[in-house]
């Protein structure tokens, strides 16, 4: 793949992917850190994120030419694979449905606002409607598509984040959200990042040159997401609310706003359930991976419609649980070790891998809790090695 081409696909892929109303109501969160400490947290939270987990993850799909979740066969085997598979798919249709009720509740409230029509349901179809028609158009024209969106979307951020020093300064913030401390605030950073790691692989997986691709497109993620989360940021301290809402709707880019809002959900949302489906076909063998993932939109469509999309820290919480001790155990058997532990004792690590994620939130390290359980799982795996003769890596996988 030439360079041009690879900045132009991957690099906007993943910027795009990045500019949501989810990053930015994320970004919210950290205001009662202040300006400097929230700024801090959000670039050490990203570095870890994109530098320690997207990168690695990316670079093996394209080394390998295998799923995000096809690498895990090397250290869990096929029933690691299924495992996997199935537990990505199922986060994937949460994500699904909580950028799907984003979307619709700031689209209720700017549609009311412009035009007094206010349709919660039919606001989450169309959003829905348009994810699927993403998904079904041909790789090129969807790439010629989504580059042109995403350039749109950066205009769009740039002229809602001008709003934000537009709008008059607030003497204190009404920020609603509970105090965080540094190493909270990093965490939901680091977590962000990662909710993208089972799926960079899946987008990775037919590069021929895998370090370029996995820069390009964790850089991608990593400019885009920033901005978002700075965004979100100054939204609260400079306006001394955290509805992102209010401010759009009073402004006067109602419906540009409107616009950033459907498109930034759809270019986000569609790369979810395309890797749900990619997940479901390593389960079921399909190849229909297209209208797997149309079905996985319609799912989320319906849980959109029907439960309630609460407590998204804790959703949060349970991506970083289970993901980062599954890709600590996958970075030290291939970059490491270059060997693998038996099956068994992998997935006995994995488990302990879970239950320390919760046990270390009470710790409060500095750099979140998934750095720490990246770095004490990965050498308690590494360590295990001198125990326990490891097995080395099938040729294909350790050229």
């Amino acid at each position: 793949m030439q360079t041009k081409h690879l900045f132009s696909s991957q690099f906007l892929l993943w910027l795009g992917a990045a500019i949501s109303i989810a990053e930015i109501l994320t970004g919210a969160l950290l205001a009662p850190l202040g300006l400097g400490r929230g700024v801090a947290a959000i670039v050490v939270g990203h570095l870890i994120g994109c530098g320690l987990f997207l990168v690695p993850a990316g670079y093996l799909g394209a080394k390998l030419h295998q799923s995000a979740l096809g690498t895990a066969e090397m250290a869990f085997g096929s029933w690691g694979v299924r495992l996997a598979s199935l537990l990505n798919a199922l986060q994937l249709v949460g994500w699904t449905a909580v950028m799907i009720v984003n979307a619709q509740l700031a689209m209720t409230r700017i549609s009311g606002q412009l035009f007094h029509f206010e349709q919660p349901w039919l606001m989450a179809t169309i959003v829905a409607v348009l994810i699927i028609g993403w998904l079904l158009m041909g790789s090129q024209l969807l790439f010629k598509i989504n580059n042109a969106v995403v350039g749109l979307l950066v205009v769009g951020a740039v002229l809602m984040l001008a709003l934000v020093f537009m709008a008059p300064a607030a003497t204190g913030h009404a920020s609603s959200a509970a105090a965080l401390t540094f190493g909270q605030a990093v965490e939901l950073n680091v977590t962000m990042a990662l909710s993208w790691l089972p799926l960079i692989g899946d987008y990775t997986q037919q590069v021929d040159r895998p370090l370029p691709a996995a820069l390009v497109s964790a850089g991608g993620y990593f400019v885009g997401s920033i901005a978002m989360f700075m965004t979100g940021l100054l939204i609260v301290l400079r306006t001394g609310h955290d509805d992102v809402t209010a401010l759009l709707t009073q402004s006067g880019l109602g419906l540009v706003a409107l616009l950033i809002i459907v498109f930034s959900t759809v270019t986000t949302t569609f790369l979810d359930t395309f890797s749900a489906a990619t997940s479901l076909a390593n389960l079921t063998g399909s190849r229909r991976v297209k209208w797997l993932a149309v079905g996985v939109t319609v799912v989320g469509l319906i849980i959109a419609l029907t439960v309630a999309m609460s407590y998204y820290q804790n959703f949060l919480s349970l991506i970083g649980s289970v993901f980062t001790p599954l890709y600590a155990i996958i970075f030290v058997t291939y970059f490491v070790r270059h060997a693998t532990l038996p099956y068994w004792l992998n997935f006995a690590w994995w488990l302990v891998g879970i239950w320390a994620y919760y046990q270390f939130q009470s710790i409060d390290f500095v750099g979140g809790t998934t750095l720490l359980v990246l770095l004490s799982l990965g050498l308690a795996v590494y360590l295990t090695g001198f125990l326990v003769k490891p097995a080395t890596l099938r040729q294909r996988l350790a050229s």
